[in-house]
């Protein structure tokens, strides 16, 4: 049984108890530009591959996404509310998410990545990049990169198969899910085809605390790929990933006069509705030394929200990239040096829509050209990584970035690394001009965001390599950050850029074990201060957090059963109550239980369980709006060869 991963180095708890090389085995992807061993990675890297996992045992990704160390997760009330993505105290729009290697981050809602998108998705595995990270991706990196993958990727062999899943649950819960898999030789490549469509419905739970009304959530997905493969490194490939959402919500109470709910979540007819689309076209080409790869990408996002069964705005915004690099690696002796050149041509779009606002009415779109170099040294106890990006956009001034990354095995047990970075954040569209009556008006003279950042790790094996560990600081200072304030005499939200520096640092520390041939057992804890630049407390954004998780093997393997406990400390959160003096208030800290449990009752066939919040415990993650209380369902997969 594969071992389930959530070191900051993604170190391996081995399958094998003579896989003492094993540790330096893996390839991570989205650390450098050539996908590099997981121990000349200088940079902080958390990796969940989730084949360890009891099957289909979550719906909902947050609950996954919680068990990673300094990267914590808020969600508007039940599932399907606005679910956001915080990595080291940075804003949700300070992490780039990459779905398949596709940027899937709306860049008109706030440039931000809602998690319910995934709900349903069959996760193959996360690598979470930490620290600024510009001079590697550009602007939205901040905070760091998560690249989530969703595709087997191995083509090794002939193969054919259909797999049906059906499941059901509390809460009126229903899922069916579709999948086919072809892949067949066509002369010397391997042709390998994907193909995966998933119905999901919920009546849900409150996400008020006042009234009765459940908020339903209903989401339709499907994905298709196909790509050549040749030995030589050579590719050809397309993929095409769809989701509609249609989410039911709550309203804030801010009627005038004031009532007795003033400021909080109360019963109301609202729905989100959102379809996001998200393509691209691959190709590897190898000429003589240099291997080429050229992305054609395009990430659109429609967004409609409705009121009392009637649109009442939107947003609409897409995103189209080219980017090509060229590598090359040569060796000097027991020295590997490697260098990457490239370019990249972005557009962005962006529709502001009002049903009853004319003037809210608005188009904008930008451009950006960039150039990218990476050098990479790597011996067999060491490594370093140098890279730089210029950014020529025609909205705001040309940058510079820069980040340099360094590794080094002490001896078999001890390895240290390192990272300096640079990040950015572009203002976002609905920042810059955004509008919605009399509540938010935009601000076309917002400056970008910008991030300075470093860290510095230890990571150790034992127990004869059956025991991982990680222990890394990390400290960040960023700059024009982007606030929220209500300007006379109309009181509409507005952002601004505030002066001074804004601070986080903190410690994560990851342990892993196979404690038996069975069983393996994983920890993380984050230490987190973030201060903005008044010395204020950054909301939503606990000090202390962190996860427990086991995963076991039975019944020779046929059986898989996961259980995690994942705790989120005490954050503060703003306030908009009238009737107090206060901004801010404390949410309480909540630990939660998930499990999950699956049985192959032959080659083809297997049933599964889940369980989420399984205490039921009563707590929210952004004031006023309620999480859901026990959520649990039954399935079974069969698969037809």
């Amino acid at each position: 049984m594969p071992a389930f991963v959530v070191a900051q180095t993604s170190d391996k708890v081995f399958a094998d108890d003579s896989a003492s090389d094993g540790a330096f085995d893996e390839i991570i992807v989205v650390a450098n530009y050539l996908p590099t061993p997981q121990q000349l990675v200088g940079s902080s890297i958390s990796v969940i591959d989730t084949d360890t996992f009891s099957a289909r045992t979550l719906f909902d990704p947050a609950a996954l996404f919680r068990t990673l160390p300094s990267l914590n997760v808020s969600q508007t009330g039940p599932f399907g509310g606005l679910t956001e993505i915080r990595l080291r105290g940075s804003e949700s729009n300070h992490t780039l998410v990459l779905i398949d290697g596709v940027e899937a981050n709306d860049i008109a809602n706030g440039s931000t990545f809602n998690l319910s998108q995934l709900a349903a998705t069959d996760i193959k595995r996360i690598e979470v990049l930490r620290g600024p990270q510009s001079a590697r991706y550009g602007s939205e990196t901040i905070g760091g990169v998560i690249a989530i993958y969703t595709q087997d990727e191995d083509l090794g062999e002939q193969q054919s198969n259909i797999t049906l899943g059906v499941e059901s649950g509390n809460r009126d819960f229903y899922q069916g899910s579709l999948g086919a898999r072809v892949q067949r030789p066509v002369g010397d490549a391997m042709w390998g085809n994907q193909f995966g469509v998933t119905r999901a419905i919920t009546d849900g739970s409150n996400a008020s605390f006042f009234g009765s009304e459940n908020d339903g959530y209903r989401n339709r997905s499907w994905h298709l790929s196909s790509a050549l493969d040749w030995q030589d490194g050579q590719q050809l490939g397309i993929s095409f990933r769809q989701t509609n959402s249609d989410a039911d919500g709550d309203p804030q109470d801010f009627a005038f006069p004031s009532t007795a709910t003033q400021g909080l979540v109360i019963d109301g007819d609202e729905r989100n509705v959102i379809r996001q689309q998200l393509a691209a076209i691959r190709a590897k080409v190898v000429t003589g030394a240099w291997q080429h790869s050229l992305t054609l990408s395009r990430n659109d996002n429609k967004t409609r929200f409705r009121v009392n069964g009637l649109d009442n705005s939107g947003l609409e915004g897409t995103l189209e990239k080219a980017d090509w690099a060229a590598s090359r690696r040569y060796n000097a002796g027991t020295v590997e040096h490697a260098v990457t050149v490239g370019l990249q041509y972005e557009e962005r779009q962006f529709r502001n829509i009002s049903a009853g606002t004319p003037s809210a009415n608005h188009e904008a779109q930008d451009r950006q050209r960039s150039q990218f170099v990476e050098y990479l040294l790597q011996g067999d106890t060491q490594a370093l990584s140098i890279s730089l990006r210029h950014d020529n956009n025609e909205r705001f001034a040309n940058l510079t970035t820069w980040r340099i990354t360094a590794s080094r095995i002490i001896n078999e047990q001890l390895r240290v690394h390192s990272s300096w970075g640079e990040g950015s954040a572009n203002p976002t569209f609905f920042e810059l001009f955004g509008f919605i009556p009399d509540s938010f008006a935009g601000n076309a003279n917002l400056e970008p965001e910008q991030s300075k950042g470093w860290d510095i790790g230890l990571n150790g094996s034992g127990c004869q390599n059956r025991c991982q560990w990680d222990l890394t600081y990390f400290r960040s200072r960023l700059q024009n950050e982007t606030t929220t304030v209500y300007e006379a005499p109309q009181f509409l939200a507005t952002p601004v850029n505030v002066d001074g520096t804004s601070r986080r640092e903190g410690w994560e520390l990851s342990l892993g074990s196979r404690v038996t041939q069975s069983l393996d057992v994983d920890a993380s804890f984050t230490w987190l201060d973030s201060d903005d630049a008044a010395g204020l407390e950054e909301v939503r954004r606990p000090s202390r957090s962190g996860s427990i998780n086991a995963h076991l093997g039975f019944a020779d393997r046929r059986g898989k059963a996961s259980l995690s406990v994942v705790h989120n400390g005490r954050m503060q959160d703003s306030e908009f109550i009238y009737a107090t003096p206060e901004t801010r208030t404390t949410l309480n800290a909540v630990t939660l239980l998930n499990a999950g449990i699956s049985f192959a009752l032959s080659d083809s066939t297997t049933v599964f369980a889940r369980g989420q919040n399984l205490l039921d415990k009563k707590y929210q993650q952004v004031l006023g709006y309620r999480a859901a209380g026990v959520t649990a369902s039954i399935g079974i997969m069969a698969t037809l060869h």
